[in-house]
Parts: structure tokens; sequence; C-alpha cells
């Protein structure tokens, strides 16, 4: 008797596979979380804020320099990292030069700060 192997049955494992297979991939080649999920490589860590710290939890705000493609200048990347005893979390955001800079203005004038 011949047995008969349904296609149905690999479909998930190998979509699976193939989505971590292209992560890792992401991951060895942009060389960091955040470069993997943003798409560029991060080229400094310019600096990290503490946001809250509740027992063995932490958030922080990063802030990196990401390496700029030919004829454009340098992006940065935000990124929120919460910490915990059973799991974390990344959220990261690409702002161009402009958008970052924009960004400053706008932090300064709700810190009370006259934007320059």
């Amino acid at each position: 008797m011949a047995s008969y192997i349904d296609p149905a049955e690999y479909i998930f494992p190998v979509f699976f596979f193939l989505f971590v297979g292209v992560f890792v991939f992401r991951f060895i080649r942009h060389g960091s979380l955040t470069g993997a999920l943003l798409g560029g490589h991060v080229t400094q860590t310019v600096g990290e804020i503490l946001l809250s710290k509740n027992g063995l939890s932490s958030r922080a705000l990063k802030v990196q320099k990401m390496e700029a493609k030919v004829g454009e200048k340098p992006s940065v990347a935000l990124s929120i990292v919460s910490k915990a005893p059973l799991g974390a979390s990344m959220v990261p955001f690409k702002l161009t030069a402009a958008q970052a800079l924009e960004l400053s203005k706008l932090l300064q004038i709700a810190a009370g700060e006259r934007a320059a």
C-alpha cells in the first residue's frame, strides 16, 4: 500500500522557515536587529535615554546613526526598547536627516525651549 503525502501539510513549515531564513539573512547582512528591521546598517549608537524603570522591567529610547546610501545624507534610527524578565520588544523608526531636525525642533518647543 502506497502512502499519500498531502502537500498542504508542508505549506506552513515551508513559509515559516522561509520567513525565518530571510530575517536571519537580513540580521547577518545589516549587523543588528534595528538594521534588519529598518533595512540599513547602524554605524553608531549616539545615545540612550531611560524612559521608565518599574521593578524588573525598563523602557529606553535609543538614538542611532544609520549608513547613508550613495548621494544621500545619513538617516537616524530611533527605537523604543522594552525589557522585562520574560520578554522584550523593540519598535524602530527610521527618520531622514530633515525629519530628525524637525523632531528636535518640536521637542525643544514642547520642553519649553525656543527653537532656533
